[in-house]
């Protein structure tokens, strides 16, 4: 699924490696989940490079909630919602968009164009609360 992307310049295996982890991920990844999944292991500093050159360059995007860390995901033309458990972290997509039915409206009220949202709950997720 990577796009073709190879001829850019500075993507190197590495790059495409870590582009190739996060468009096979169903959630946002953050950088030492991507380190993780990688078959070989350069040191931490070499991802977040790679990160920011991938983000840099369109081919993700990222995102933070509740805490400092940052998370990658795929950078698509539709647009991305999420559930967030702010006591374990997991992080679970959903395709339901009611976004729109906004947009127009606050386009017209702000003479804005809405080029990409990205939304998201912040709860606590099922197993969390089981243990509460």
């Amino acid at each position: 699924m990577i796009r073709e992307v190879i001829t850019v310049r500075g993507f190197t295996k590495l790059r495409k490696d870590i582009l190739n982890i996060i468009e096979k991920s169903k959630a946002p990844l953050c950088a030492e989940e991507i380190y993780q999944k990688l078959e070989q292991k350069p040191n931490l500093s070499s991802v977040y490079r790679g990160l920011y050159y991938l983000e840099e360059n369109g081919m993700i995007k990222s995102i933070t909630f509740d805490k400092n860390t940052r998370y990658f995901f795929r950078s698509t033309n539709h647009p991305k919602h999420y559930l967030y458990c702010k006591e374990c972290g997991n992080i679970e997509a959903f395709d339901v968009c009611f976004a729109d039915k906004i947009q127009e409206k606050l386009e017209k009220k702000h003479d804005y164009k809405i080029l990409d949202h990205i939304f998201y709950f912040i709860g606590i997720c099922s197993n969390c609360k089981k243990k509460m």
